[in-house]
């Protein structure tokens, strides 16, 4: 009995050794993978950003994507060996500088990259996101079924048909609802550029009082200059949201 608990625990404690307790939510490290798209583009067409772009970045020796300019301490990181897994990733992701400065033994190490992700179940799931992208990007294209039905796709709206398409009601605007989601969305990306703590250099002091809705959301949707179309990560209903939050009494960047 007792020799038989004793394996049992044995057991328990290789397993958790061969599977680290990183958490495997994928559809979670997509929604918090959002906060990373203003400097990183993923899938089988991305490009380098502001930050290299992380299509198949599991596996990659670390400062080597072709065609991106990575600091010496990251390439000095790869020459020495370091390779990216999801483990390695959720720990970079805690603090960029800080595991450089770890990895290399120098307390001068540094790193471009000034975001933090501190919550450990958020860094894991991200990285699962990220190792399921590179899964997807190489696996073998489905074959066509000769009894398959052809996808009839509606034309899509233009920008700019989407951007003079919107109304936003007094109603729509105090929505405590709709208020509360764009605050959210508002803080989870928006205050790495204009959050009083960017300031001055990354993006100008926002002046709602001065903006109608249809331009903060022109703004947003479309992007401008430096700042990134967030059409490609927010839907439409999310940007008025945001809308909503910018234009409220309670906002604060």
């Amino acid at each position: 009995m007792l020799r038989s608990l004793s394996i049992s625990s044995i057991f328990a404690v290789v397993t958790l050794a061969v599977f680290p307790a990183y958490a495997q939510d994928v559809a979670a490290g997509e929604k918090t993978f959002k906060k990373c798209v203003a400097c990183h583009d993923i899938g089988a067409d991305a490009k380098n950003k502001v930050g290299p772009a992380l299509t198949g970045v599991i596996g990659r020796t670390a400062g080597t994507y072709a065609g991106f300019k990575y600091g010496s301490d990251l390439v000095a990181a790869g020459e020495k060996g370091l390779v990216w897994t999801e483990e390695k990733l959720a720990e970079y992701l805690e603090d960029p500088k800080q595991f450089l400065r770890d990895y290399l033994g120098d307390t001068g190490a540094s790193t471009k990259m000034s975001f933090k992700l501190k919550e450990e179940t958020a860094r894991a799931d991200v990285a699962a996101f990220l190792a399921a992208q590179h899964e997807a990007t190489n696996a073998p294209a489905p074959s066509d079924t000769a009894g398959e039905v052809a996808k009839v796709e509606e034309p899509a709206m233009s920008v700019e048909d989407v951007i003079a398409a919107q109304e936003f009601s007094e109603a729509f605007l105090s929505d405590p609802a709709n208020v509360e989601a764009g605050k959210e969305i508002w803080f989870a990306q928006c205050t790495h550029c204009h959050g009083f703590k960017a300031y001055p250099g990354k993006a100008p002091k926002l002046k709602p009082a001065k903006y109608k809705p249809t331009f903060v959301f022109k703004r947003v949707y479309k992007g401008f200059k430096k700042m990134p179309a967030w059409k490609d990560t927010y839907s439409v209903d999310e940007i008025r949201q945001i809308v909503a939050y910018v234009k409220s009494p309670e906002f604060s960047p």
